[in-house]
């Protein structure tokens, strides 16, 4: 996989990077052996492709994400979410790309993440649009306070556009999407946001409330149903709580997955549903 990082040094957790650098690891989780790419090869192979982003969450190691996006890979392989050349009538991402930012893997908590995920939404930004010049659709997937970096880079303005953007367990306030809140003019830059949460979440039941002193959106969905229902017709807001009990659960829920497979295949989706097990 391909990953982008904006981390010092590719792999600091706590500092940023000048620029974007670009590493292909043809054996991913192993870290130990990749080859840089420059921008214009990345041009190059993301043409003409359906592709997707993966953006982690907070406090994540290098080696820890390098995991996580193997394990999401798998899933949507096992999906069948992944474009198969040999098999007629194949669809699905053509390509996957891994952006990794620096996650403050620290002791101070989550707080300082925030400012560190803000500062990241200006690199992923200038993935993005770079995508957009060249792909021929670009869908991004999140988890935890990577929701913040998607959505500040879009709600900030960008040149970009996302087809799919998929808030996984998404670490930002329930009452973010709503007119006149803090990220609701990143809707006009996709066109459709899928919010992805779960009450049994125990990290956003506990750790978010104290570290952010409000509901994260990805424990019980928007903090005002009905105005999602009314004014944000592009938000589509999926329970998880019967198949999803941990904060990173949703990587192996194989509900979550096939639900991905709707969104993909342009299935009518309901607004509002539960995923049953």
């Amino acid at each position: 996989m391909i990953l982008i990082s904006c981390r010092k040094n590719f792999s600091i957790s706590q500092g940023f990077s000048d620029k974007n650098v670009i590493r292909n690891f043809p054996f991913l989780p192993r870290l130990d052996q990749f080859e840089e790419v420059d921008e214009l090869n990345l041009a190059q192979q993301m043409q003409g492709k359906h592709l997707l982003i993966l953006i982690h969450g907070y406090r994540n190691p290098l080696a820890n994400v390098a995991s996580s996006y193997q394990r999401v890979l798998k899933g949507l392989i096992d999906a069948k979410l992944m474009h198969n050349p040999a098999i007629p009538g194949s669809t699905g991402y053509d390509l996957v790309l891994g952006f990794t930012w620096p996650g403050f893997e620290t002791l101070a908590g989550f707080i300082p993440a925030i400012a560190f995920a803000n500062r990241s939404a200006g690199y992923f930004r200038n993935l993005l649009e770079l995508a957009s010049r060249n792909a021929l659709t670009v869908d991004v997937q999140t988890h935890s306070l990577g929701a913040r970096v998607a959505l500040q880079a879009l709600a900030g303005g960008t040149e970009g556009f996302v087809d799919n953007l998929l808030l996984t367990a998404p670490a930002v306030d329930n009452e973010c999407l709503e007119p006149k809140k803090e990220f609701h003019g990143a809707l006009q830059f996709c066109r459709r946001a899928l919010v992805y949460h779960s009450d049994k979440d125990k990290v956003l039941k506990f750790g978010y409330l104290i570290g952010g002193h409000d509901v994260a959106l990805g424990l019980r969905g928007p903090q005002h149903p009905d105005i999602i229902k009314a004014q944000c017709p592009d938000v589509f807001v999926v329970n998880c709580k019967k198949v999803v009990s941990s904060h990173g659960g949703y990587r192996a829920a194989g509900a979550y997955y096939e639900h991905w497979s709707r969104v993909l295949n342009e299935t009518p989706l309901a607004q509002f549903e539960t995923l049953e097990g």
